[in-house]
């Protein structure tokens, strides 16, 4: 079966999307499909600009704290 993938919030966009990139790369890494890179380039953008938009949200609320897709590991 599979996996149902519900979002509620931009941060799980930002995760879903950018899951979505890393597993669209490790394909491409696998066969070397310039489709898939597109892909993968495509759901890092989408999640690159949902972070954006929390920042910006973040700058008018003071509200989430931290966005932890920016945070170094």
């Amino acid at each position: 079966m599979a996996k149902v993938t519900k979002t509620e919030n931009v941060t799980d966009v930002i995760n879903v999307t950018r899951d979505m990139g890393d597993k669209l790369n490790t394909m491409f890494e696998k066969n070397k499909d310039l489709k898939v890179a597109h892909l993968s380039l495509n759901a890092y953008r989408t999640a690159i600009g949902a972070a954006k938009a929390q920042l910006i949200y973040k700058k008018l609320t003071g509200s989430p704290e931290t966005v932890k897709f920016f945070e170094e590991k």
